[in-house]
Order: C-alpha cells, then sequence, then structure tokens
C-alpha cells in the first residue's frame, strides 16, 4: 500500500492542494473582504446594509465550500493518477536513472499500477463532472476529462516529443489555478451581478462596479507563472534523465538539441519569468512587503536556480537546480495569502 501511495507522489498532489486552497482563500477571499470593506464605508448611517442582497454589507463565495472541496479531490484523484500511469510508462527509463527508485514491477505489480491509475482517473472525473453539474456550469465538466486524456496521451506519446511533453506538462499544472477561479469568479458575477446602484442618503444615487472580473488578472498571473517555471523543471528534469530517456527513444531537448541548448533555453524561460516578476513588482505592486517577498522569497532562490543550472554537469546538480526552482514556485504561490495588504 505504501509503496502504492510513492506513486501517486504525495507531495506533489500536496502542492495542488495547497495551490487551489491559496487562490480562494488568498486570492478570492482577500477581493471579497477588500469589496466588503468598501461597500461598508458608503453605509448612511454607519452600520446599515448597503444591498438587500448583501446582508451585513460582507461578500461571499458563491462557489459553496462542499463544491470547492469536490473540485480539489477530483484534481487531486485525476493527479494522482497520471503520475501512476507516468512511472508505469517509465519503468524503462527509471531503471536507468533511478534504479533504486523502481517501484512499477517491483514493489507494485504492473496490472495492479493500471487499475489504480484507471480508478483515480475515473472517480476524479466523475467527481469533476459532479461538480460542474451541481455549481451549474456543465460546460466545466469537459475539464477533468480533457485533463485526464491529456495526462494519459501524455505518458504514452507526448513524453518522448520533441518539447510538446514539456509544454503539455506545464499546460496542465496551469490549469490547476485557472480550473479555481473559472468556478469562482462566474458564480460571483452570477449572485451578485457586475454592479449595483446604492443609494448615499442624500437623495443622490451611484453605481457601484463589484470588480469581481479584476480576480482575473491575479489567477491568470499565477497560471503565467506556473506554465513558465513548468517549462524551466521539466527541462531540468529532461537533463537530469538524460540518459535513460536516451535509452527509451526519448526526443527531449536535451537528446535533440545537446545539453548547451538546453541550458540555454531553461535560462530563457527563467529570465521571462524573473523579468516579468520585477516588471509586476515595479508597476502593479509598489508596496515595500511585495519588493521584499518577490525580491527575497522568489526572485533570488530563481536567480540561484538558474546558476545551478548553468554549472550543473551530472543528475546531482540538474536535480538540486530544480529543487531550488520548486522552493521558488511555492512561496510564489504562498503569496495568494497576502494578497489583502496590497489591495
Amino acid at each position: 500500500m505504501l509503496a502504492f501511495l510513492r506513486l501517486t507522489r504525495p507531495l506533489n498532489l500536496l502542492i495542488i492542494v495547497f495551490t487551489m486552497v491559496a487562490m480562494r482563500f488568498g486570492v478570492v477571499e482577500a477581493y471579497l473582504n477588500t469589496s466588503s470593506i468598501d461597500l461598508a464605508s458608503m453605509a448612511q448611517p454607519s452600520g446599515t446594509t448597503v444591498l438587500e442582497k448583501i446582508p451585513g454589507n460582507s461578500f461571499t463565495h458563491a462557489f459553496s465550500g462542499t463544491l470547492f472541496w469536490l473540485l480539489v479531490a477530483s484534481t487531486v484523484l485525476i493527479a494522482a493518477g497520471g503520475n501512476v500511469i507516468n512511472d508505469y510508462f517509465d519503468t524503462r527509463i527509471d531503471r536507468v536513472n533511478k534504479p533504486e527508485a523502481v517501484i512499477v514491477g517491483r514493489s507494485v505489480k504492473r496490472r495492479v499500477a493500471m487499475m489504480g491509475h484507471l480508478v483515480l482517473s475515473t472517480l476524479g472525473v466523475m467527481l469533476g463532472m459532479l461538480t460542474a453539474w451541481k455549481s451549474g456550469q456543465t460546460a466545466l465538466a469537459a475539464v477533468p476529462i480533457f485533463a485526464a486524456g491529456a495526462l494519459w496521451y501524455y505518458s504514452t506519446k507526448l513524453k518522448r516529443t520533441f518539447l510538446l511533453g514539456n509544454g503539455a506538462v506545464a499546460f496542465l499544472v496551469a490549469l490547476v489555478p485557472l480550473t479555481v477561479g473559472l468556478y469562482e469568479i462566474p458564480a460571483l458575477a452570477q449572485a451578485y451581478g457586475t454592479s449595483a446602484t446604492v443609494s448615499m442618503g442624500n437623495g443622490t444615487e451611484m453605481e457601484v462596479k463589484f470588480g469581481f472580473s479584476g480576480l482575473w488578472g491575479w489567477i491568470a498571473g499565477f497560471a503565467a507563472f506556473a506554465f513558465v517555471t513548468t517549462l524551466v523543471r521539466e527541462l531540468q528534469k529532461d537533463m537530469a534523465d538524460v540518459k535513460g530517456d536516451a535509452a527509451d527513444g526519448c526526443r527531449t531537448v536535451p537528446i535533440v538539441l545537446g545539453m548547451q541548448w538546453a541550458k540555454a533555453l531553461t535560462l530563457f524561460y527563467l529570465a521571462v519569468a524573473v523579468i516579468a516578476l520585477l516588471l509586476v513588482r515595479s508597476v502593479v505592486l509598489t508596496d515595500k512587503f511585495s519588493y521584499w517577498y518577490i525580491g527575497a522569497g522568489i526572485v533570488l532562490p530563481m536567480l540561484l536556480s538558474a546558476g545551478f543550472t548553468y554549472n550543473a554537469h551530472d543528475r546531482r546538480g540538474f536535480n538540486t537546480a530544480g529543487n531550488i526552482l520548486k522552493f521558488a514556485m511555492a512561496v510564489a504561490v504562498a503569496f495568494a495569502f497576502f494578497i489583502h495588504k496590497v489591495l
């Protein structure tokens, strides 16, 4: 049982949960709290309810907590199934790169791994479809179906295809925060509308825009960061696993273009991410807290990862660079819980 659990990569699954929680209770909740404060400031007399449909002038999540946790469970189950099937098809690669860590065919029988993948993915898709139906957004049932299918196709085909495999993984990682936005933001717009007319108590009225669409900028920013840094992380993994990938006939960047070009592309993606962060910090987030948080907590580790990537010559070096980058990615997600400081 423990061996099968290791196949699902629990740490990666916890990061998925952390990311989705950060989007709901960090980004979305910060917006709701700030909007509630702004609405309460318009109350005349103070303490009264400005709009009937917003009791106590407090905006709350329109996407229910129960459905949110069903969405999280769906995402985690599909990701777990994808991790299992990835290891199933990577056995030959892993025997070269990390023979001591091979699980499928040793600690876990191949048919058990395949059955586990099918059960996890099916449950994940079913929960995702249930969430879409219960939330009234049936079109979003396509998301879990797409994710499960993409993970299978990646493991069987795209992983061994030049550039497309890296792009597929990066897109699926970026889809995690985006999925929360796809449910949360339309639900808010449906529950509260996009604006309302408020009586100011002196015979005048004012139209107040709720600005829920502004949430897309934040969530899209997290998704874009996840996409670019995942591309970097995948390239670092490809460089670490080059021997096993070559033995299995994979056409990864370091195999097709060579290690130097793979390093150059990795450093280019890192440069894009760092420059984008610095631009956001100087143009959008001009407060002192964001200045130091982004600079010391995210940009500095990314620069360290770039340095380790440039100097790496073996599997250990590339893995070290990747672990430093993963730390920066986790710190970046955690920034969601501090957004209330900058709104």
